[in-house]
């Protein structure tokens, strides 16, 4: 397994926005601007996360899914308020390569099914955010509704049993810091579960990449790393190939 180094792009459905804990939002540049600006940087893949669609009560906009399309040749996901199965597919056929579920997942968790029969598993993505550091308890809509049926553990196995094919594991406290990953809950849910599992929120150097590697995540996830410091993509890969880590792209 190669590792995976994704940079995180958060917009509000025009415009980048970054903010700490999934809050204190602040615009740090245009979304189609900053596509450019990572596709030209050669990366593994990108994710596109609209933080403000379900607040609108709309998902992410169609045609800023179109324009990415357009600008990238390199594979993406969207996820944004997506809430059924025909916004999902237009998503994909529009050009994004995965469809990323994280309040939907929770609240309509049949849509993960019907998008993984259809489309296949790889397809279908899904985000827990954890509370805080090793925390079982997750929250969805943006950290506003913590969930107490389930531990973030138990709802990662109904995701996986109902055909997730990939889950980014996210966490609030953790969330624009550049403090490090939560590594704990990284490697309960690498050893507990089958489907592959995204590093996110917390990344602050190759260091934290490299833990993730080291504990069996398949990739690492970040956005504040990356719009608010000099460190590129590349250079993150260039540094985890020197320390041993088989990375995805060679250059």
């Amino acid at each position: 397994m190669k590792f995976r180094v994704i940079p995180v792009i958060l917009t509000d459905g025009t415009t980048v926005v970054k903010g700490t804990s999934f809050n204190n939002w602040r615009t740090v540049g245009s979304a189609e601007a900053t596509s450019r600006l990572f596709a030209a940087r050669d990366v593994d893949e990108l994710v596109f996360l609209d933080v403000g669609a379900r607040n609108k009560g709309k998902a992410i906009d169609m045609d800023l899914v179109k324009k990415f399309s357009n600008q990238l040749s390199i594979p993406f996901a969207v996820g944004g308020g997506i809430d059924d199965f025909d916004t999902a597919t237009l998503c994909l056929r529009n050009g994004a390569e995965k469809i990323i579920l994280g309040t939907s997942a929770f609240r309509k968790p049949e849509l993960i099914t019907k998008l993984s029969e259809t489309f296949g598993a790889q397809a279908v993505v899904v985000t827990i955010d954890v509370l805080q550091l090793g925390s079982k308890e997750f929250a969805i809509n943006s950290g506003r509704e913590i969930i107490t049926s389930e531990s973030s553990l138990e709802f990662a196995h109904r995701v996986q049993d109902l055909g997730a094919g990939e889950i980014i594991l996210q966490c609030i406290s953790q969330d624009g810091s550049q403090l490090g990953y939560d590594l704990d809950n990284i490697r309960l849910f690498v050893n507990e579960l089958t489907v592959p599992i995204i590093a996110g929120s917390g990344a602050g150097g190759t260091e934290d990449f490299e833990n993730a590697f080291l504990l069996g995540a398949a990739g690492g996830a970040a956005g504040a790393l990356f719009q608010f410091t000099q460190t590129t993509p590349k250079e993150i890969r260039e540094d985890l190939r020197s320390r041993g880590v088989p990375v995805r792209r060679s250059s």
